[in-house]
């Protein structure tokens, strides 16, 4: 299989996500925490409108701060985090070529030129746009779905399956 593509920082974002995303127990977690998050946040500020006092004050405006930090994090991080990552990596700002073969995969770009072994390769998952390939277990390579067709997608996540494994 042979196919090029362009990366964008939305690429970037959605690897992160499939990154982030990649254990299920992860996943679950996260959706665990945020009704709690939430719940102890409008808790302490109700706290804070309804019974001040020199007490619970201290408390509620930790937990409302924290809430609100926490959230700002859980949800603006990963798009700043992808943007940088774009704008420093120059790799991801020229047209890659990927081919795909049972040995394991070949990038191509104006920078480099790699050739990867499947048993290099720890995990994999996807998100709406784009498959993810990791080497370790904190890194990953993002590859955009609009490179593929149809047909080839469910191709690629059949040759992921059987040469790195379940996502």
């Amino acid at each position: 299989m042979h196919i090029t593509y362009q990366l964008t920082p939305e690429d970037f974002y959605q690897g992160f996500i499939a990154w982030r995303s990649r254990r299920k127990w992860q996943k679950w977690l996260r959706w665990i925490a945020y009704p709690i998050v939430a719940t102890a946040s409008l808790t302490s500020l109700l706290l804070l409108l309804v019974a001040r006092s020199s007490e619970t004050t201290p408390f509620a405006l930790f937990g409302l701060i924290f809430g609100v930090g926490w959230f700002t994090y859980m949800l603006l991080a990963p798009r700043f985090y992808s943007r940088r990552q774009f704008r420093n990596h120059p790799v991801a700002q020229s047209p890659i070529t990927l081919d795909v073969s049972e040995q394991g995969f070949e990038f191509h770009n104006a920078h480099a030129d790699s050739k990867v072994a499947w048993s290099a390769y720890v995990a994999w998952g996807e998100a709406k746009s784009v498959f993810v390939v990791m080497p370790q277990p904190r890194a990953y390579i993002t590859i955009p779905k609009r490179a593929f067709t149809d047909e080839q997608q469910a191709e690629f996540r059949e040759i992921l399956r059987r040469n790195i494994g379940s996502n």
